[in-house]
Order: structure tokens, then sequence, then C-alpha cells
């Protein structure tokens, strides 16, 4: 697969460790909604993030990176992004990509930082246009980390078709929306309906493993479930 030499044209923090990445090429960038890149760090060191963007946007991608010092994974990439201005890539990996069917609604599910994925497929649904019901859901610690919050409230209210539906799994006295583990709220909201749905997942490996189980015992299709974390679990 061709690599890209790809400009850092912006890195804003967005939540707490969270940074929000724009990275551009003088080519197009070629990859469908829900795949990843591999940013090249050395011979060999090839490191996966999901692409936030949707393929409209041809020569330029958006990566949202959780990273902290003492995960170096994650860190040396985005220290590099700042020094060096620039980052080798390869673009369009992964098999869980948007693959939408008319008759089957769509349900998004993210959580942390696996909101990336689900914003590209979600964007991409609204380019396509397409008209089954799109629903979002995205699950995190604390409310500040759901830090797109109001852009995704705001499509909601746009588009009759989409709902959005922000889970914290903590506390907080101030919130009165869904709590607990996000993949549960799906299944408290669809139930036994949920196997009628296309499921598209991403967040920890944990997190993808239980929400397989939980929803193939209900009796979604494992053709119906698309997650990169599945080309990984058992």
């Amino acid at each position: 697969m061709q690599t890209h030499q790809l400009h850092v044209d912006s890195i804003t923090t967005v939540a707490t460790n969270v940074y929000k990445i724009l990275l551009s090429s003088n080519e197009t960038l070629d990859y469908l909604a829900g795949q990843y890149c591999l940013i090249q760090m050395g011979e060999g060191d090839l490191r996966p993030f999901s692409i936030a963007s949707a393929p409209s946007a041809t020569n330029q991608i958006e990566l949202h990176i959780g990273a902290v010092p003492e995960n170096s994974y994650a860190w040396d990439v985005l220290v590099q992004m700042r020094e060096q201005h620039v980052i080798q890539a390869q673009i369009g990996h992964g098999n869980a990509y948007l693959q939408p069917e008319p008759k089957r609604g769509i349900v998004l599910i993210a959580g942390g930082t696996g909101y990336s994925y689900v914003k590209s497929i979600l964007v991409e649904c609204i380019q396509q246009k397409l008209t089954q019901p799109i629903s979002v859901y995205w699950g995190a610690k604390k409310l500040e980390q759901i830090y797109e919050l109001s852009v995704l409230s705001a499509l909601a209210e746009e588009h009759d078709n989409i709902t959005f539906h922000p889970v914290l799994e903590g506390t907080n006295e101030h919130w009165q929306g869904k709590t607990g583990l996000v993949h549960k709220a799906v299944l408290d909201d669809f139930g036994d309906s949920l196997a009628e749905q296309q499921v598209y997942i991403a967040g920890p490996f944990p997190m993808a493993k239980v929400a397989r189980d939980d929803y193939f015992a209900i009796g979604l299709n494992k053709n119906a479930l698309f997650g990169d974390a599945y080309a990984f679990l058992d």
C-alpha cells in the first residue's frame, strides 16, 4: 500500500489528554468511511489510528488521539507531529467500513476516542443521504470526554433519522442522561430488535468483546457487527 507524506495542519486539545489532528497531502487520499491509517514511526513500526473524517475530504484526514506521556505508543506519535510537522502514513486499512443495507437501521457505538471511527461513518451516512434510522451512542467516564456533544446534538436536530445518546459510565450529580456501560445502553433501548440492525463499534478491546457476546446472545448476526477489534479478538 502506498505511503503518503502528510503535513500536520493543526493539533488541538479537545479534552483532557485528547487531541484532534488535521493532516493534509498534496495527493488524493483514498479510503472508506470507518477505515484507519498506519502512521510510520520507524522501520517496521506502524501504529494504527482511526480516521475521523469522511472520504469526501479528499486530501485531508482528521484523527482523534488519546495520548499521555506514560503511554509512549500514542504519545511518541504526537511528539513527532509537533516537532517535525510531517508524518508518513498508509491510508485505508481495515474491513469494518460502512456497508449499509437499506432495510437495516445503523447503530454506531463509541467508547472514548473510538468516536473517531463513529464520526467518519456518521458523516459519510449524511453525505450519502441515507434515510434509515441512525442511532449514535458515545460512552465516556466524564462528560468533558464527550467533546463533540454539541456537534452531535446539532446533527440529530438537523436530521430526522439521526438520534444521539451520550452515556456516562461514572456519576455526575448534574447529569440527567443515560448512565452505565454504553453497549448496555444500546441493549436497554433496542432489546431483541437490535438483531435487525447493523452495529458499528469502536473502543477498548474488552468493551468490544463483551458487546459482541451480548449482542450475539440476542440474535445479532455476525455479518451485521463491524469493528476493527474483531480482527484481533478470538
